[in-house]
């Protein structure tokens, strides 16, 4: 049975924990997703450090990692959360803590498909304030060199993405979703990072992609992909993954989110085109209405205030 459309904002049931390697410092390091208040958002906490430094999920905290969505707070930064980040929000999460005790995100299987898989296992509840919604209102339109990102009015959130060949004679591939978190669980969060096979020695080289192996990512070579693939297309799906995450950074938002062979700090740029073009604020965006915040705190720590719901 479809889970019923939710109208008020939500949070993880208890925490949940994952650990493994860093898909680029090859790295161990672990993370912890817990409840939080309505009007928290989705926030990082770096608990390895002697200090805790929290770092919101927000398009003003975005700082590139190489080939990665890094974020960034107080000289603090956590690096490669988007495929967590897409698959907590575009999940059904709207608030948590993510502590993470290292400087990089778990790689997982190279997907989103693990983080999907905890936050199920943590259940996901209803808190007592209605959702927010950030609307793309006007086109918007970013480009660097021959990629574009494109953000158009939609009624949901729809995401498209044309994976250009990388080299001359290559295929292209395109995929298109309106994404549910039905959607994004079995036709988005599987599809695994993207290499290409002539520039894997070179990225270990520089210390980029140390923590993976062939079996985590999708290898595409010259004359199509080098080993299996989950999908005849999975390099536009994961693409199309990077991009949600990066968008996840502007919170819960409607709109058709289209990719053109844009990577991640072409997203980020499209992020910010959207804040500074559309014209609806979405309300709670960063939990500072006056009084909301601290309602809504005291109503998040019991399962009492709280309405289960389904997490599919």
């Amino acid at each position: 049975m479809a889970a019923r459309p939710l109208e008020r904002e939500t949070t993880v049931a208890r925490p949940v924990s994952y650990e493994g390697r860093g898909l680029h410092t090859g790295r161990p390091s672990r993370v912890t997703i817990r409840p939080a208040p309505c009007g928290t958002g989705i926030v990082f906490v770096r608990t390895d450090l002697p200090r805790p430094v929290s770092i919101p999920a927000r398009v003003e905290f975005a700082a590139m990692s190489r080939r990665a969505t890094g974020l960034a707070h107080d000289g603090v930064a956590v690096s490669t959360v988007e495929h967590l980040l897409a698959a907590v929000l575009w999940g059904g999460v709207d608030n948590a803590l993510i502590e993470v005790d290292g400087e990089e995100i778990p790689l997982g299987d190279g997907s989103s498909r693990v983080f999907v898989d905890i936050v199920e296992e943590a259940g996901i509840v209803e808190l007592e304030r209605e959702r927010g919604l950030l609307s793309v209102d006007r086109p918007v339109r970013v480009e660097r060199g021959e990629a574009r990102a494109i953000a158009l009015p939609h009624e949901g959130l729809r995401v498209s993405f044309t994976f250009v060949g990388a080299r001359r004679g290559m295929r292209a591939e395109h995929v298109e979703f309106e994404v549910t978190p039905e959607t994004f669980r079995t036709e988005i969060a599987p599809a695994r990072t993207v290499g290409f096979e002539w520039e894997l020695a070179t990225l270990r080289e520089v210390g980029l992609a140390l923590g993976a192996t062939p079996d985590e990512a999708v290898i595409v070579g010259e004359n199509g992909y080098v080993g299996p693939a989950r999908f005849p297309d999975e390099a536009a799906r994961h693409k199309a993954l990077d991009l949600l995450g990066d968008i996840a950074l502007l919170g819960r938002v409607s709109g058709h989110f289209i990719g053109i062979g844009s990577g991640h700090a072409l997203n980020h740029e499209l992020a910010r085109a959207v804040v500074r073009e559309t014209a609806q604020a979405r309300p709670g965006a960063t939990g500072t209405e006056d009084g909301l915040h601290d309602r809504c705190r005291g109503n998040s720590k019991g399962a009492s205030a709280q309405v289960p719901v389904s997490s599919r």
